[in-house]
């Protein structure tokens, strides 16, 4: 499954990354499984929210089969 960044992430890694996703899955499984890639921005995935088919996920599960875009949304800041 391509995964979306934006801001940092898709700075430094790119706009998408992919992943290999549970049948079932929840939006805490996306973050560590970029972590396990990429350690050295687990502060900004742990501070970043996980959107599922454009809608911010919370401790709910996913199925797979359902999921048509995923995107990681890092932390902002700006005045």
């Amino acid at each position: 499954m391509k995964v979306k960044l934006f801001s940092i992430l898709a700075e430094e890694i790119g706009a998408t990354v992919d992943l290999n996703l549970n049948d079932n899955f929840y939006a805490r499984d996306v973050k560590n499984s970029i972590k396990k890639s990429y350690p050295e921005f687990s502060d900004i995935l742990d501070q970043s929210l996980v959107a599922v088919n454009e809608e911010y996920a919370d401790d709910e599960e996913f199925k797979l089969s359902d999921v048509t875009e995923i995107a990681i949304i890092p932390p902002v800041s700006g005045g």
